[in-house]
This record gives C-alpha cells, sequence and structure tokens, in this order.
C-alpha cells in the first residue's frame, strides 16, 4: 500500500524497512506497519528517488545528513531538513547547508549533486559487479548473508533472474528460510513465472504457518491462475492470523466479488474500507459497494 502511494516498488520499500530508514511502530506476523510520520519520511525518501537519485546515493546522504545533526533521532521529521530536487540542505540561522557542508545561499544557486539533465551522476556498482563476485575465488566461500545482500542489489537494479539465481544459491548454502523462499516468489512472479511463485510461497508457509504476507500473495497468484476457490482459502488464512490485515480483506472481498458471492464480498469490502479508509483502493471498494 505504501509503496503504490509514493510510486516506488515494493522492493524498495523492503531495502529502506531492512536498512533501518523506514522504522515500523509494529510488526504483526512479519508484517510492517508505519504510522504517519514514517509516511512522512518515506515520502522524502521517495522524493529524492523521483528527482533521480539511486538507492545508493540516497542512503549516503542520510548517512552524511547523521554525521551533521549526531543529536536527531529522525533527521527527515525534522523541520531544518529540507529535501529540494536531489539535494538534502539543512537550515542553519539564516543560510542553508549541504550535507557534504557546502553552504547554499538559494534554492536555485549552488553546484548540485548532478548532470545537466537532472540524472545522478553519483558512483554507481558496475552492472556485471554481483557476477564478478560470484565468479571470483573469494565466492567460493561466500556467505549467505552476502549472497543476500548481492541479490537485493542486483533486484533493485532490474537484473532480476540474476537476483533469483543469488536467492537460491543463499538458500543451498543456508538452507530454505521463509523470508528467502518470499523475496524468491516475489521475483518469480515479477518474472512472470506465476508457478514457480506459487510453489515458493507454498514453501515460505510451510516454514512459517503464519507468515500472512506470503498466504495473502499466494492467494493473489491463485486468484491470478484462475484458482479463485484455493485463493479464497489462502486469503481466510492470512486472516485467520492476523484478523485486521486490509490487504487480504481487499483482495479476499475482490476474488468473492469475481466468483459472483457478492454477498461474502460485501462484509469484507466495509472491513476494508474500516480497516483503511485514505487506501489507493479505497475508491474500488466503495464502487463494489455502490453496486
Amino acid at each position: 500500500m505504501l509503496a503504490e502511494l509514493l510510486n516506488v516498488p515494493v522492493a524498495l520499500i523492503r531495502r529502506w524497512h531492512r536498512g533501518k530508514l523506514l522504522l515500523a511502530n509494529q510488526e504483526v506476523r512479519r508484517l510492517p506497519y508505519f504510522d504517519v510520520p514514517e509516511v512522512a519520511v518515506a515520502q522524502r525518501l521517495a522524493q529524492l528517488l523521483h528527482a533521480g537519485l539511486s538507492p545508493q546515493n540516497i542512503e549516503k546522504k542520510l548517512a552524511d545528513l547523521a554525521r551533521l545533526l549526531p543529536a536527531v533521532h529522525r533527521p527527515l521529521l525534522d523541520p531544518a531538513v529540507i529535501v529540494h530536487g536531489p539535494s538534502i540542505l539543512v537550515r542553519q540561522g539564516e543560510g542553508l547547508i549541504e550535507v557534504g557542508g557546502q553552504l547554499r545561499f538559494d534554492f536555485e544557486g549552488g553546484a548540485r549533486p548532478a548532470s545537466a539533465s537532472g540524472q545522478d551522476v553519483g558512483p554507481q556498482p558496475p552492472a556485471a559487479q554481483a557476477v564478478g563476485v560470484l565468479r571470483s575465488v573469494e565466492a567460493v566461500s561466500a556467505s549467505a548473508e552476502q549472497m543476500r545482500s548481492l541479490a537485493a542489489e542486483a533486484e533493485e537494479a532490474g537484473r532480476l533472474s540474476e537476483a533469483a539465481d543469488l536467492y537460491r544459491a543463499a538458500m543451498a548454502a543456508a538452507g530454505p528460510d521463509p523470508e528467502g523462499c518470499f523475496q524468491l516468489a516475489e521475483l518469480l512472479y515479477r518474472q512472470g513465472d506465476l508457478n514457480g511463485a506459487r510453489e515458493r510461497y507454498y514453501v515460505a508457509i510451510e516454514l512459517d504457518e503464519d507468515y500472512v504476507e506470503a498466504r495473502a500473495n499466494l492467494g493473489c497468484v491463485l486468484a491470478e491462475t484462475g484458482q479463485g476457490e484455493l485463493a479464497i482459502a489462502a486469503f481466510e488464512g492470512a486472516l485467520h492470523y492476523h484478523p485486521n490485515y486490509a490487504d487480504a480483506h481487499y483482495h479476499l472481498a475482490r476474488t468473492l466479488d469475481d466468483l459472483g458471492h457478492r454477498l461474502s464480498a460485501e462484509g469484507h469490502w466495509r472491513k476494508f474500507l474500516a480497516l483503511a479508509p485514505d487506501s489507493p483502493w479505497a475508491a474500488e471498494a466503495t464502487e463494489r459497494l455502490d453496486r
């Protein structure tokens, strides 16, 4: 839901959460929930991304910002911190300072860490970096955690097949784990391999029966492949472990509606609207109820 609100990939929300750039105010059965201040932080991160910065350069700028404001717990919530295009500025007195320490007199003047086209020109990892590492002698003893890190980098760079192979290698080295299976399922789905994604979601649930997001995503894949009744069971399973999971109510209501079970769907549409009235999917729920 947060990814759709910000128009950023879900994988990037996961990266920001893993890297502590976004802090969940609670986690229910592996599912993170973000409160209003964290949504504001996410909006600023997305603003930097849409201005052309890579995820790596965003993280570098935030590390510089943390060094500049060591006493501030959440710098992106500080009113003195201003995000302008690809720049993070800090107001000090009457002036503005870039996180690198350069003084800025106005928003339009001064050098910006971008090219004339507005695209980020900071250091980028070479496209074949992950492959090169795995082919090196050191890769023989690379830890599963290192391979997961390389997989995440490949995924964010759009190299989905490479990322999937790295996740497989990590689990071959350390054994399957629910999170690894879930991430691999997501990648397979994005590559159009619905059957592969379905099986990996099943494995994630077998390893952790209350992995509610895996159950909900499994339901979506089953619905997409025409297995509506199995999809309903998957969504109901997610709601068994987490009754207030808004996404599961939405997808269950939609599947019931599409299968003609209108009365059963109505209760889940209403529950979804009660849980997430400001969701980007609220308009669809209202329209379905009106019908």
